[in-house]
């Protein structure tokens, strides 16, 4: 029997409102969350060099208006860009509105999602593109619409650029889907040049990829090799990571289902094409060789669930037998989800406390705020908190670094920080003598403990652990 929309719908309506509730409670976690990272805008005083190193240079020209949107209105334009968007491609291939809305807000639900938003507005204009970009595939022939994309994207976050294909995924034959798929590769090639162009006029040379990525450039056939074992490994890693919270036997079921309907409704180009799109963050990295960390694949999730799931249903039965699945699948990631925003926030929560706790001046009787720590201790102090909290950080950076702590104490008001990891750092050997006498500071509770280094300067260290 075809399938109708209509009044008798009442099995897809109980779906898609569940599905809701889960992700409701996903964004009602985020209240309480007062603390991003530390290099998120606002914190940083120039976006100079993000510019010089990630090449986005459309966060470089709105960095001060970026640095007034708030966070919360921030993530919720996040999330609702991330659902319309989903939306769209699935609407696109199945015409359903049921199927549509369920997985847009699956793909919202990705445990990805909310690491990502620890740093709420540096991905804002992105997403507000993504966004954008289904209406402007309509009004745009394909070879200007795939390479203006690709250059907005480059001035904010590139792999999103990786999706715009799944926006063309109705009636794709094996010859139209060719066509776009070379006129992407050809538009990444082209906002990869344009944008090292734009950076080059802002600061006299190219993109320079931070030394903390580890880059491998590849310059001989050896290199090659080593780059693509390099990046299946980070492939194989983040892998592992998905099974934290999607079980091997699900992603099993999930990639035979995709394969079979596939097969069975003669629709393998758009299972293809999902398919090269997710591939295509693992792929595009492989000339510098740097590792793709988990929190960055967004992107991939989409385009991965988007291969296995979006069809063509004609009939009733299929729609809901898909829909139980994105309902099974979001259960499991809105779980994974609100750990996540839970271990940010309660790790957060913990800083301030711990740190208001530890000092006894106000922000402005401070100057300047040393951290002293060795790297060792704090490492062993900040993995027994996340021992004793009972959640899981499956893609978050820890806070064992006290480079993470300065955005807690900039909440509290305090302005410069000498940061001594290791105890070494600009003018850090002035607070060594303080922090020699660190254990007749000692109290009886608490991660941190303070003094006076002169009669304007702080030191903040870490509670000696007996």
């Amino acid at each position: 029997m075809e399938y109708k929309p209509g009044k008798h719908n009442a099995m897809e309506w109980i779906i898609v409102g569940m599905i809701a509730v889960l992700l409701f409670n996903i964004l009602q976690s985020y209240l309480g969350v007062s603390v991003w990272r530390q290099d998120s805008m606002y914190y940083v005083s120039s976006y100079d060099d993000k510019l010089a190193t990630e090449g986005r240079w459309i966060n470089h020209l709105f960095f001060r208006y970026l640095q007034q949107i708030p966070a919360g209105l921030a993530i919720l334009l996040s999330y609702f860009s991330v659902i319309y968007f989903s939306f769209q491609i699935a609407f696109r291939i199945s015409s359903n509105a049921y199927l549509a809305l369920a997985f847009g807000m699956l793909c919202a639900l990705t445990p990805v999602l909310p690491v990502q938003l620890e740093w709420p507005e540096t991905l804002l204009i992105g997403f507000l593109m993504l966004l954008a970009a289904p209406f402007l595939s309509t009004i745009m022939p394909h070879f200007v619409f795939f390479p203006v994309m690709a250059v907005l994207f480059f001035g904010t976050f590139s792999a999103f650029f990786f999706l715009m294909p799944l926006l063309f995924l109705k009636n794709l034959t094996f010859r139209k889907g060719c066509e776009i798929i070379a006129i992407w590769i050809a538009s990444f090639v082209f906002a990869y040049l344009f944008t090292n162009f734009i950076v080059w006029l802002m600061t006299g040379h190219g993109v320079q990829i931070a030394e903390w990525r580890n880059p491998s450039p590849v310059n001989s056939i050896d290199s090659l090799l080593g780059n693509i074992d390099r990046v299946s490994a980070s492939a194989a890693g983040n892998f592992r990571e998905a099974t934290s919270f999607l079980r091997e036997e699900i992603l099993i079921a999930l990639a035979v289902l995709g394969v079979t309907t596939a097969i069975f409704k003669k629709q393998s180009v758009v299972f293809l094409v999902g398919l090269i799109c997710g591939l295509a963050v693992y792929v595009t990295v492989i000339p510098v060789g740097i590792y793709v960390q988990s929190r960055t694949l967004l992107a991939l999730y989409i385009a991965f669930l988007a291969a296995l799931l979006l069809r063509d249903y004609q009939k009733r039965r299929s729609v809901l037998i898909v829909m139980v699945v994105v309902f099974v699948l979001s259960v499991r990631m809105a779980t994974a989800s609100y750990e996540t925003v839970s271990w940010y926030k309660t790790m957060t929560n913990i800083l301030v406390s711990h740190l208001s706790s530890s000092i006894d001046y106000a922000p402005e009787e401070v100057d300047r705020v040393f951290i002293m720590v060795e790297a060792s201790e704090s490492a062993h102090v900040f993995h027994r908190i996340e021992k004793n909290i009972a959640l899981k950080n499956r893609f978050s950076e820890g806070f064992s670094h006290p480079q993470y702590w300065v955005p807690a104490l900039k909440n509290m008001g305090y302005k410069h920080f000498r940061v001594c990891a290791d105890l070494t750092g600009w003018d850090c050997e002035q607070a060594m003598e303080v922090y020699e006498q660190r254990r007749s500071l000692q109290r009886d509770a608490g991660i941190f403990i303070s003094a006076r280094l002169n009669s304007q300067d702080l030191v903040i260290m870490l509670n000696p652990q007996d």
